[in-house]
């Protein structure tokens, strides 16, 4: 009865901190009450019992009701760090302590955990650091060390995240108890997994397994089937392996038929057990012997694919650190031999368990406290192809925390992993994660067979025993189920395989298989029929006509190598990908559906699906037309409406495809999922698929035209000059764009035909000419058909024809001056090099300028001074007027980031650079300078220029505000109205 007013006093604490602020209860008085007093032992109990989730619930609502109580406080904020997802409360509670008590026991490494915890590695480092100058015993300053070196390992890892996606199983598995040591059939038909809750055998039991509230529940293993693509209800695995004690699940041979379970008792720290399944039923586990199992704890294993070889962790003297992973090998008798520690290839000075040995006997996941882990025990892999096992590869973040991370297995594919983990977005404490891709980088070779075999085609239970087809070794033993006649067999590449399958008292059947130059994986699907001569002759069965693994495997082989097309390989992929990923939806990604990348913009009419939505386009680097429509949150989304595309176009099934947009970088599929495109004939594509033009007379002239400025563009030539052809007409009256003498002078010459020619501008360069135009375009849309034309020695000529005729390109070669000049193109704002004059007689004082003279700079207005010859025009009118109130300065630059802007050129002329932001839009800008005259601040602008600043601007300051030269222009310089 106490114990149970007490639990109801505990409860009524707990649903007291769900009141708003304004009804918390006043703190209580810093000595505890006798009812507070009991809780807190219970709360020391289950802290000394390292149970520490049950110690919070209590140790929170004590700490919440004494604030000032240093210890209470302390104890929640350690008890916080196993609480998954609230370990930031860590930190906030263990400092709050430090605050009332600075002299905490091993406050400063506590803090360093919490830190850790949380991925603060630098604030953790600090705090480890001062806790190694308090002088701690040898044992606790090695593990501050330890942390240490956790610490910077976290600081690599962490930012380098592997393309891989950690998903929750989900329920049914998964529920708001615990979850763990996930291990999985070859086919990935049965999941067995380790159960701690409330539907575990017995219920809450204490130690001495009497049902108790204060007690635990005790570990218990359950089961699940994949149907189709769900999990079945899990179920418990049966009372022959479920007892009153702790009985979890920790490894399951390749073909199902073996399940090892871990066992402890008062008297045994653990050993290893092994069930075999008969039919549907587990036999009850047997102890694997005392060449495996000693006093000392074992607690995982796994056993290879042709099991003649077990890995299993130990903490037995003699290792390399505290837990190590040994193997033992099977002997004649079926016994397993004397164990050989893995080695320290493997195995550290620190605890390295959880070994999983995968199907193609040469690659070995296991869980390890030593190497570069970043936190506790995190995941590696080592390989053996030589035999010595390879440097072991952390798995890197997302998989690995700064948590323990253990128990990985991953599926004869590599393409999924699963494995237990605490983590925030989890259903209870441990939770059933699956790994996508399981195996980053180059995938297993294996062969899986895989089927039933068949007595009398009814399913039969068979020993299948795989041979050397070479020397006659034998290289695995399997069985299939009595009762569904399922067999799973696993065949490494380089050997030629004899399979024989025996029935208890029929002829052996055999199979034939030549892996020796796979370079895949595959997984045939065969069954194996077994007959009776009774039922040959009285069926007229003919044995030899049935399929064999060979055929079954010479057609995968085949479908392989026709996949081996680019195009073939990724539409398989892709297939994969909606399978595994197709409503995964991830933060900051998105998916676009791009209807094409096209060489002419025209070639695609998105008329035709405006009800569908709406598209937008880009340009590539390469001046091609993206057409897309983006937003969509999940990849079968995307594909229903790449689908909906192609059922309007047929046409598009060959260009439409999706593309992925993570956090505004834009990557084609195969590229931002390269971790699934890993053949190794294949090369990762990272460019679009480029539709080529159709006849399109416009491109054709682009190309024409790009082909004459490569060839043209800059060089002067004497005796040449370039003019923009506005019109050409049979009568003077047809001449409709007088209004074009704004931008210059409009000339006027009659040609032999009869036709008179109306040009603008005398230009020395092809380029010039095309950027005057391309800028009259965007003021005159109507002038888009004017036409460059070349005068040269009195003769006026389209360019095209111009530079075709080769009579003309031999007087231009007779003509070029000397020195032909190559100019870079005119950028904007443009750089007009100041007449020769001006620069050798720069003035040493400023210009003289004129107040008092009426401007008119109403021709300007609404122009872009981004066209050089406008800009030049008007420098040239507005060069010495001045106004009062009105300076001038030239531009630099302008930075988000002000230390990005490096000035070293331009120092040499010996004026002040000055950052400000008259703005105040964040920005900042650095101007030098300062001048009454246009006239003065250009010559300034273009030494900027010739140093190598080529984005020189002129602004302009008017009582303290800052102006751009074409806001000035409608106010005309404060001078007087526009007209």
């Amino acid at each position: 009865m106490k114990r149970i007013t007490l639990l109801v006093y505990l409860l009524s604490l707990l649903s007291a901190t769900q009141v708003t602020a304004q009804d918390e209860p006043k703190p209580r008085p810093e000595k505890l009450t006798k009812q507070d007093k009991e809780l807190l032992a219970s709360a020391n109990i289950f802290y000394k019992e390292n149970n520490f989730l049950r110690a919070l619930a209590i140790y929170k609502v004590l700490a919440e009701s004494y604030p000032n109580n240093s210890d209470l406080v302390y104890k929640a904020g350690i008890c916080f760090l196993y609480k998954t997802d609230e370990k930031e409360s860590a930190i906030e509670f263990i400092e709050s302590a430090a605050k009332l008590n600075p002299k905490l026991e091993d406050l400063e490494f506590n803090l360093g955990r919490a830190y850790h915890a949380n991925y603060k590695f630098q604030e953790a480092i600090q705090h480890f650091d001062e806790y190694i100058r308090e002088n701690p015993p040898v044992v606790k300053r090695n593990l501050a060390e330890h942390y240490i070196e956790f610490c910077r390992n976290g600081e690599i890892i962490t930012p380098k995240q592997q393309n891989m996606i950690i998903e929750n199983i989900g329920p049914p598995i998964n529920s708001e108890n615990s979850e763990y040591v996930p291990v999985v059939s070859a086919d990935e038909s049965i999941l067995i997994f380790t159960y701690k809750g409330e539907r575990s055998t017995g219920g809450m039991m204490d130690g001495k397994f009497n049902p108790s509230s204060d007690g635990e529940y005790y570990e218990d293993v359950f089961v699940s089937y994949k149907i189709g693509e769900k999990w079945t209800e899990p179920q418990s695995i049966g009372e022959n392996i479920n007892t009153k004690g702790h009985d979890a699940s920790i490894a399951l041979s390749t073909d199902g038929q073996s399940l090892f379970i871990f066992k402890s008792t008062p008297e045994d720290k653990g050993d290893i057990y092994m069930s075999q399944l008969d039919g549907e039923t587990w036999s009850t586990p047997m102890n694997l012997g005392p060449n495996v199992n000693t006093k000392f704890w074992e607690g995982s294993v796994s056993m290879s694919a042709d099991e003649q070889t077990l890995y299993f962790a130990s903490e037995r003297p003699g290792g390399l650190g505290g837990r190590d992973i040994y193997i033992s090998e099977r002997q004649q008798s079926g016994q397993w031999g004397p164990a050989l520690n893995l080695g320290p290839a493997v195995n550290t000075p620190y605890d390295d368990d959880a070994p999983f040995i995968h199907p193609d006997g040469v690659t070995l996941f296991f869980s390890s406290k030593g190497h570069n882990s970043m936190g506790g025990y995190d995941i590696f892999y080592s390989s053996n192809k030589t035999g010595e096992w390879a440097e072991p590869v952390n798995m890197g973040a997302p998989i690995n925390t700064t948590d323990d991370d253990l128990y990985y297995v991953l599926n004869p594919d590599g393409e999924t992993g699963y494995y237990s983990s605490n983590r925030k977005e989890g259903y209870g404490q441990q939770d059933i994660y699956v790994i996508t891709p399981g195996l980053t980088g180059t995938k297993p070779i294996l062969a899986l067979a895989v089927g039933k075999v068949l007595l009398d085609s009814k399913p039969a239970a068979a020993t299948i025993t795989v041979i050397d087809a070479d020397n006659g070794a034998t290289k695995g033993n399997y069985r299939s189920n009595s009762t569904t006649g399922k067999y799973m067999v696993a065949l490494p590449p380089g050997k030629s395989y004899k399979l024989a399958i025996e029935v208890a008292g029929k002829q052996p059947h055999y199979e034939y298989i030549d892996v020796k130059s796979l370079e895949t994986y595959v997984q045939l699907q065969q069954d194996i029929q077994v007959y009776s001569e009774e039922y040959i002759h009285a069926n007229k069965v003919d044995p030899s006509a049935s399929d064999n693994l060979q055929a079954r495997l010479n057609e995968q082989l085949k479908k392989y190598k026709a996949e081996s097309n680019p195009e073939i390989y990724e539409a398989h992929t892709f297939e994969e990908l909606l399978k595994k990923r197709g409503d995964l939806k991830k933060d900051s990604v998105t998916f676009n559906v791009d209807a094409g990348t096209y060489e002419t913009a025209s070639d695609f009419d998105p008329s035709k699906f405006s009800d569908l939505g709406v598209f937008e386009t880009v340009k590539t680097p390469k001046d091609y037309t993206n057409y897309y429509v983006k937003g969509f949150n999940t990849l079968v989304s995307a594909e229903d409406f790449r689908q909906k595309l192609i059922s309007r176009d047929p046409e598009l099934a060959k260009v439409a495809e999706i593309t992925v947009n993570d956090k505004g970088n834009v990557k084609l599929m195969p590229d931002y999922f390269s971790a699934y495109y890993t053949r190794k004939d294949y090369t990762v594509r990272t460019e679009p698929k480029l539709i080529k033009t159709k006849s399109n007379p416009e491109l054709e002239e682009r190309k024409e035209n790009a082909k004459l400025m490569d060839e043209y563009g800059d060089k002067k030539i004497e005796g040449l000059s370039y003019k923009l052809e506005l019109a050409s007409v049979d009568k003077a009256a047809d001449f409709k764009l007088q209004k074009m003498s704004k931008y210059g002078k409009i000339e006027s010459k009659k040609t032999p035909d009869g036709k008179i020619h109306y040009t603008i501008g005398n230009f020395k360069t092809l380029r010039e000419v095309n950027d005057f135009k391309a800028s009259l375009i965007q003021k005159e849309p109507e002038t888009e058909r004017s036409l460059v034309t070349v005068f040269y020695l009195n003769e006026l000529k389209p360019a095209k024809e111009f530079f075709k005729d080769p009579a003309m390109k031999e007087k231009i070669n007779k003509t070029t001056a000397p020195a032909l000049v190559k100019e870079k193109p005119v950028k904007t704002p443009p750089v007009i090099e100041p007449a020769k004059e001006v620069v050798k007689n720069t003035p040493e004082e400023p210009t003289p300028c004129e107040p008092e003279t009426p401007h008119d700079f109403s021709a300007f207005a609404g122009q872009s001074l981004n066209n050089p010859f406008v800009y030049e025009k008007f420098i040239k009118s507005a060069s010495t007027m001045c106004r009062e109130g009105l300076v001038f300065k030239v531009q630099v630059g302008a930075y988000r980031q002000p230390q990005n802007f490096v000035p070293t050129k331009l120092k040499t002329l010996g004026l002040n650079i000055v950052n400000n932001d008259p703005i105040g839009d964040g920005i900042s800008r650095f101007t030098m300078g300062e001048f009454k005259t246009l006239k003065d601040t250009e010559i300034l602008r273009q030494k900027a220029i010739g140093l190598g600043t080529k984005d020189a601007w002129i602004t302009a300051v008017y009582n303290g505000k800052r102006y751009t030269l074409e806001e000035l222009i409608p106010l005309n310089f404060f001078n007087k109205a526009i007209n």
